[in-house]
């Protein structure tokens, strides 16, 4: 019995140390007027990630960079599994001309004043810019006005134009041999 109060008492006691020494903060401030304003709250220490740690986090948090690799992945891809034959629910509108050699076969939308249309046409990983500048000239020849352009080496290439719709166009590979273009109108 009496074992048993000793090794209560002694728990008692660190449990005593542990919990004084929780809220203590030698550099307090002594100036507060109000009980509220002297309880200083206690840190919590936050342990620093290891090398493998960090690795790990970054690989989730750029879902931007995940699209973009699949992206570029694209180029391997098998073209019968893309639906590529598919027909779109909606028309590219008759004021943002396809570009010759490309057919629509998705959309999305219309999300408000934005309809997304999907286009494949024949390339390869190299050919994103090329098909970008066909893309914005014929869209130039119908009164569109370039307002930037943007590439990543064999991922994507994206044009940036205003007119009768603002339209932003991106290129990536979509499988073997083909490039989709994607008009986003707005």
């Amino acid at each position: 019995m009496q074992l048993r109060r000793l090794a209560a008492a002694v728990l008692a006691a660190a449990l005593t140390a542990l919990v004084a020494g929780c809220g203590s903060d030698d550099n307090s401030d002594k100036t507060a007027s109000t009980p509220a304003a002297t309880s200083t709250p206690t840190a919590t220490e936050t342990p620093t990630p290891t090398a493998t740690e960090d690795a790990d986090k970054d690989k989730g948090d750029d879902d931007k960079d995940k699209d973009e690799d699949e992206d570029a992945g694209g180029a391997s891809k098998d073209c019968d599994s893309v639906g590529i034959d598919e027909k779109p629910k909606h028309k590219l509108p008759s004021s943002v001309p396809l570009v010759a050699g490309a057919r629509v076969y998705e959309s999305q939308g219309p999300f408000g004043k934005t309809t997304r249309y999907f286009a494949a046409a024949k390339g390869d990983p190299d050919a994103l810019p090329q098909w970008r500048d066909k893309v914005d000239a014929k869209l130039k020849a119908a009164g569109y006005k370039v307002l930037d352009t943007d590439q990543e080496e064999g991922a994507e290439a994206e044009g940036h134009l205003s007119g009768p719709h603002t339209v932003d166009v991106q290129v990536i590979n979509l499988c073997k041999g083909k490039v989709r273009i994607r008009y986003t109108v707005s």
